[in-house]
């Protein structure tokens, strides 16, 4: 009898998780024809409803913060504007999402990572060293310019910065 029991609780379950599984991955294929809230609204409102948009998406997909970072407002605007111009069709979560695939393929994405890695270890000259070099790979000259490495790096390595992780330092720059 008890085993009868456990059977048949086991079988509910099972069934409940299969149908919620099927459930969400309905979700998320009627989701991917979907236009985003933030493409219907004005500038304003579109950046509030933007992280939203962004949450509903990673209901479907893993979304980190690296991600939400390269792939921003204006970018993601960017795209869906060129869609609807260059292609006369509205930007949808699919294109959203197959944009975050391609992103997480790339080598920019990649040296972001190992960059957010790297800035949360206690400051010392190989990390700093590995870190120019991704700088140097993914960033555009006039931006290296504008961070002024050479000041940089004097901040960074300041004997009353010693013990301290890069991004303890890094976050006091204007």
């Amino acid at each position: 009898m008890r085993l009868n029991t456990i059977y048949m609780l086991l079988v509910v379950i099972i069934a409940v998780l299969i149908s919620t599984e099927t459930y969400a991955q309905q979700n998320c294929d009627s989701l991917r024809n979907e236009v985003p809230a933030f493409c219907k609204l004005l500038d304003d409102d579109a950046r509030v409803e933007f992280p939203k948009d962004y949450a509903k998406i990673a209901d479907c997909m893993e979304i980190d913060s690296v991600a939400q970072m390269l792939l921003g407002y204006e970018l993601v605007k960017m795209k869906a504007l060129h869609l609807q111009r260059e292609k006369g069709r509205v930007f949808t979560y699919g294109d959203w999402m197959d944009m975050v695939v391609e992103l997480k393929t790339g080598k920019e994405y990649r040296n972001a990572v190992q960059m957010m890695q790297l800035i949360h270890n206690r400051i010392n000259r190989g990390d700093w060293e590995k870190l120019l070099k991704l700088m140097k790979d993914s960033m555009l000259p006039s931006h290296l310019e504008a961070l002024e490495l050479d000041k940089l790096e004097k901040m960074l390595f300041d004997p009353k910065n010693k013990g301290k992780k890069f991004i303890e330092v890094m976050e006091h720059i204007k």
